[in-house]
């Protein structure tokens, strides 16, 4: 197995889903040690130099105590592996096998994800572990599921039994051909955990992480708590249930439960209109516009058939819409927005046929929505979470424009954003307020200036109608550099924000930890700057690190980048505007107010930008 495979078992396949943190104690530079077969950092056993962290509920003497008295029980190729500490970690010298079934299960991650499929104290059997397989390929996203997180577990099985497969020569069915984990991965799964003891209670959770012992040579619930937003919540009855912002990403879920209309429906006039014989669902994702398939609507030579994919309208109505696009299409008329609406426009009905609504395929909007207005008390309730999850802003409304997905490009998103003021503009008052691009488009050095690309141009001219563009940097910040000393597999690099955040007026967006922005500083992945022609970039840092939000079904889980930082940044914005009605229309003035308002880190302001987002200070700065 290459490391690029498993890179893409731990982080994902595609750039927009790639995730730049993981989910186990063990973290990533141990399991590519062991992976590589031959590995010169592995002993003659097979075994490599590990630091175990203990949980901070523990320390290290009594971890490595456990781990001792685990070891008793478990067979050793050779000499005992050594099991060394000091007052805050645990050196301890372990092969693959051992690190499985000695270290792994003292994890706090074990007793919580681990632990509900096995009895405290007995031994986990091969024929349960390939029953939980078998109920794991079963599970249905939005489903509560007992035995444990169901997603981690079919990952730790994957990322396990592939390395194992290489490590023993076994042959394994591409994941490609077969779903991951594979039948070989899982059965070198359960022959590695067979048999293995779940710690009691006193033993449990003593573990925290697992990193490599390096050589020494000369030379993101509590992101709410960390910008303030539940101090707003406490302190301002603020109702932003007429504030509207759109969400340019893969797609938003709107049949997700946190996007549920909760109140106020009837008051409002907003309450499910018929389509096509059918009611619409509830939902505060207000319309739903698939601009994936833009490029198809404005092709003359692409049937007229092929262009009602979504349009429940009177077939005489369509008829007449259909004829204008083509007359205006076959005769190089401006775009008219009124007529290709409809074909856009996806309605929220439930059903078979043409005219249903389609769930997106891709979680990253839903993921990205859901840090922006979640509003789901209950999530408890139907998922793994010991907690409600609760977006920045709860109660906005939203307008899901997808562009992004297979074909994305600029062409695409710039037309979306043509859309938002063709919406503004033919209303008397605003539709739109506020618009979140968790996307990014990297800056063509050799033909444009920076900042004036196609798509920066575009989003200034978005906030001169008056409406708020917030933009994440990009995640850029770290360059895996090839070279022949294997030792030097990256550097940081600056000057590397993405577009459209190398727009002026925009706000850009970089990544911080989700609750301890001061400790840990802007995230490694997140692209600093300056621009390419010396402005000070980005604007603001937000949490953007295992940011727990929505996803499809449903669901939720877990995903780092710059794309989860900046929907923290339009939730604030979102709430300044609810708080202070005359801040409509005047985006620049908040973007001055959350830049004024946010707390530095102490860090290069090329890094960090005026500092880490505030949103009770913002508030309480007007």
């Amino acid at each position: 197995m290459t490391r690029q495979e498993l890179e893409e078992l731990f982080y994902g396949r595609r750039d927009h889903e790639r995730r730049f943190t993981q989910d186990f104690p063990i973290l990533p530079d141990v399991w590519f040690a062991y992976a590589e077969v031959g590995s010169k950092d592995l002993d003659k056993n097979g075994r490599l130099s590990l630091l175990l962290t203990p949980h901070n509920m523990s320390d290290a003497s009594r971890l490595a105590q456990a781990l001792r008295a685990r070891l008793e029980s478990t067979p050793t190729a050779g000499t005992k592996p050594r099991i060394l500490y000091n007052e805050s970690v645990v050196l301890a010298e372990f092969s693959f096998e051992e690190l499985l079934r000695v270290a792994l299960p003292l994890s706090d991650w074990w007793r919580r994800v681990i632990a509900p499929a096995i009895q405290p104290g007995q031994r986990w059997k091969k024929d349960q572990i390939l029953a939980l397989a078998r109920k794991l390929r079963e599970y249905k996203p939005g489903r509560r599921f007992s035995l444990g997180e169901p997603k981690l577990l079919k990952k730790l099985m994957a990322i396990i039994g592939a390395i194992e497969c290489d490590r023993t020569g076994t042959a394994r069915v591409s994941a490609a051909k077969e779903e991951s984990p594979t039948q070989a991965e899982v059965n070198e799964f359960a022959r590695l955990f067979d048999g293995v003891a779940t710690p009691l209670k006193d033993s449990a959770g003593l573990l925290w992480s697992v990193s490599r012992n390096r050589r020494a040579e000369t030379s993101v619930w509590r992101s709410r708590m960390a910008v303030k937003a539940d101090a707003v919540a406490k302190l301002f009855d603020l109702k932003a249930n007429d504030i509207c912002w759109a969400m340019l990403d893969t797609g938003i879920d709107a049949t997700h439960p946190a996007f549920a209309r909760r109140s106020d429906a009837a008051a409002n006039g907003k309450q499910p209109r018929p389509v096509g014989g059918r009611r619409e669902f509830q939902s505060r994702v207000m319309k739903t516009y698939d601009f994936m398939r833009l490029k198809e609507l404005l092709d003359p030579e692409v049937k007229i058939d092929s262009k009602t994919k979504y349009c429940a309208l009177p077939a005489a109505k369509l008829r007449e819409l259909q004829d204008d696009l083509q007359h205006s299409l076959v005769r190089g008329r401006a775009i008219d927005w009124d007529v290709l609406e409809p074909f856009l426009l996806m309605p929220h009905v439930k059903g078979r046929g043409q005219g249903k609504y389609t769930v997106p395929n891709d979680a990253h909007g839903t993921h990205v929505a859901g840090i922006l207005a979640a509003d789901w008390p209950d999530a408890h309730k139907h998922t793994s979470l010991e907690s409600p999850l609760t977006g920045i802003c709860p109660g906005i409304e939203l307008y899901d424009m997808r562009v992004l997905g297979e074909g994305a490009d600029e062409f695409t998103i710039i037309a979306a954003l043509q859309f938002i003021r063709h919406l503004n503009a033919h209303k008397d008052l605003m539709i739109i307020h506020g618009v979140n691009l968790s996307l990014s488009v990297q800056h063509d050095v050799a033909n444009f200036a920076c900042g004036r690309t196609p798509i920066c141009e575009e989003c200034e001219r978005v906030v001169a109608s008056g409406v708020v563009v917030v933009t994440a940097a990009g995640n850029r910040g770290f360059n895996k550099l090839p070279t022949p000393d294997p030792d030097a597999i990256g550097d940081y690099r600056y000057i590397s924000i993405t577009d459209p955040g190398n727009a002026e007026s925009v706000i850009t967006v970089g990544s911080t930890h989700r609750y301890m922005p001061h400790t840990y500083g802007v995230s490694y992945f997140s692209s600093r700057g300056p621009t390419g022609d010396g402005r000070t970039k980005p604007d603001l840092v937000a949490p953007g690190e295992r940011i727990d939000s929505c996803s499809l079904r449903g669901d939720y889980e877990t995903m780092d980048g710059t794309s989860m930082a900046a929907p923290h940044v339009s939730g604030a914005a979102a709430l300044l505007m609810a708080r202070n009605r005359e801040l409509i229309g005047q985006p620049k003035r908040v973007k001055e107010i959350l830049c004024r308002s946010a707390t530095d880190l102490g860090r290069e302001p090329r890094f960090q930008g005026a500092g880490m987002l505030d949103i009770l200070r913002a508030l309480q700065a007007v």
